[in-house]
């Protein structure tokens, strides 16, 4: 039977505990000290202060201090950092893993990281973090995409996900983790899903703009501009995806269109775009949001992933002209109507 390490006690990373438990997976749930507040109240058998839910029993719960024994038997492990603290936690992780064993990971982390000077995906990351730890042997990995919301996932709703698979041994593995409300599709596209990941949680903060500058005053009368925003979107994501080796088709799949809905009509990237439409200004509706306890990933994707383009792929950022509205609009204090206004201008025949 699996053994298997959640990193990351927030939404996503509790949301997965709830297949791997009804599969009779053993599960170690470990916070960061960032989760002090969500871990605290799951030992005492409370539910969880995000999800709402009661997590399985048999759910083994640690603190942030107690990686090691955390990771202590395990096979496979879940990574659901944020962003910004996965270089980190991945590499104080490896510092306690067995070089004579093999071990599965599955990033749950979304959005792009900055290691040794340079942006890059974070899979890019591991790879090279991992070779140097433990130089010839096998790094198996799958970036786990959407379209998964973890408020449906821990209440058992059907929810699908795509998974970015390294081989086909982490493949087999995969198979134990499916149920009857969690399917799970594989593709040997890794770039594909982990960079549609990341700019779904850019494009759906679009969505959020729109309510903003129109919900109350003209509710229920701004879908066709939604719909605008969202093909244009899904354009600019396989674009991209298309542009660093990926697959057009898994931009228009379930990791790419597929994700890109959930998180534009449900998803934290849509509230922090709303907040911004009414007004508020990038960095201090990200600020608002993380004093209460929830984390704006488009806001930092989007910060990385500008620099990113640049420096990788130069040439498409004329043909993204809504990221270069919404960088405006966010970073640089661009009025996000006057900003969707000449975006409609340009598009079109």
């Amino acid at each position: 039977m699996l053994k298997t390490a959640v990193l990351g006690a927030g939404y996503m990373g509790s949301a997965i505990t709830f297949p791997l438990a009804d599969n009779g997976i053993e599960v170690n749930l470990w916070g960061t000290w960032l989760d002090d507040s969500l871990v605290e109240p799951l030992i005492k058998g409370c539910p969880h202060p995000k999800l709402k839910q009661p997590l399985e029993k048999t759910i083994n719960l640690y603190y942030w201090q107690d990686l090691q024994p955390a990771l202590e038997d395990v096979q496979v492990i879940f990574i659901a950092i944020a962003s910004e603290g996965f270089v980190n936690i991945f590499e104080k992780m490896l510092g306690h893993l067995d070089s004579k064993k093999d071990y599965y990971f599955f990033k749950l982390t979304k959005g792009f990281v900055e290691y040794e000077g340079k942006i890059m995906r974070a899979t890019e990351a591991a790879f090279d973090m991992f070779a140097r730890k433990f130089p010839g042997k096998d790094f198996n990995i799958a970036s786990v995409g959407g379209p998964v919301r973890a408020m449906d996932l821990s209440n058992r709703t059907p929810s699908a996900s795509m998974y970015g698979i390294s081989n086909e041994r982490i493949k087999a593995i995969s198979e134990n983790f499916s149920t009857d409300y969690y399917r799970i599709f594989t593709t040997n596209d890794i770039p594909g899903v982990e960079l549609c990941s990341a700019f779904k949680n850019i494009y759906a903060m679009a969505a959020g703009v729109c309510d903003g500058l129109y919900k109350g005053q003209k509710e229920g009368l701004y879908h066709n501009m939604v719909a605008f925003l969202f093909n244009q979107a899904c354009t600019e994501i396989s674009q991209v995806v298309f542009s660093a080796g990926g697959e057009k088709q898994t931009a228009f799949g379930l990791a790419g269109v597929g994700d890109l809905h959930v998180t534009s009509v449900a998803g934290r990237n849509r509230r922090y775009g709303e907040m911004v439409g009414k007004g508020m200004e990038g960095e201090a509706a990200f600020k608002k949001m993380y004093s209460e306890g929830e984390y704006g990933e488009g806001y930092i994707a989007l910060k990385l992933a500008v620099p990113w383009l640049e420096q990788a792929h130069p040439c498409i950022l004329e043909k993204l002209p809504l990221l270069k509205a919404l960088n405006n609009i966010i970073f640089h204090k661009s009025g996000p109507w006057a900003e969707f206004k000449e975006l409609i201008k340009k598009l079109g025949f």
